[in-house]
């Protein structure tokens, strides 16, 4: 094909109708998830023939590397471009659209993966009923961990309040020791350190409870993720 000269007689417009990602697949082996992505992409082009005349097209559109046609099929391909050829009406307006398609793999670690983000993989529909159920499993016991985690960070947090209450009032009694005729106010302040003092102890046990039970249901989690395998 060689170039010589302008069509003035025809107008060609191009548009990109936005990315679409569809999962294809969805697999997890060892824990490791790996997911099938394709990427689906529409170049437009709109032709008016402003002659009155009949005319053929040929539009040349350049081969982007991990790309395929869908659909439309070129009249020729050359190494880096396909040909497409399109028949113009005379005053006619045509709509040509050529669709391509990339396919890749994502990989990653299913322990790195929050709650929600499992949950995603749950409901989408590329995923078999076996693997549906094991990712719920672990979502669930990922959201118990996030609930313990939460609980023995409020925990130790009232136990730091309780802990600077405590230090504030001791430094009270300390200074006051110091000023003559202020036992009185010793007294008053020394019962709020005996009392904060048993909040304070009182909070171990829960915190306890708390990392036991986390440590447990992240034990049973990474059990299940050790074994996925669809």
């Amino acid at each position: 094909m060689i170039s010589y000269a302008v069509d003035l007689g025809t107008r060609v417009t191009t548009q990109f109708d936005s990315s679409r990602e569809v999962v294809r697949e969805i697999h997890v082996n060892r824990g490791m998830l790996t997911t099938r992505v394709a990427i689906d992409e529409t170049k437009t082009y709109t032709i008016r023939n402003v002659d009155g005349n009949l005319k053929t097209l040929i539009i040349e559109q350049v081969q982007r590397p991990g790309y395929k046609l869908l659909g439309q099929k070129p009249m020729e391909t050359t190494t880096n471009a396909y040909r497409f050829e399109v028949k113009l009406g005379a005053g006619g307006t045509e709509k040509f659209p050529v669709a391509e398609e990339r396919v890749y793999d994502t990989t990653m670690a299913v322990s790195n993966l929050t709650p929600d983000v499992l949950l995603t993989y749950v409901q989408n529909k590329a995923l078999s009923d076996t693997g549906r159920r094991q990712l719920q499993q672990i979502a669930s016991l990922e959201r118990q961990i996030a609930g313990f985690d939460n609980q023995i960070r409020q925990l130790d947090g009232n136990a730091d309040t309780i802990v600077s209450d405590q230090n504030r009032v001791r430094q009270n009694i300390q200074s006051l020791n110091q000023v003559s005729g202020q036992q009185d106010q010793v007294q008053k302040y020394a019962p709020p350190v005996g009392h904060s003092g048993k909040r304070s102890g009182g909070t171990a046990r829960p915190v306890e409870r708390s990392q036991k039970a986390e440590s447990r249901a992240r034990v049973q989690s990474e059990c299940l993720i050790e074994t996925l395998d669809f």
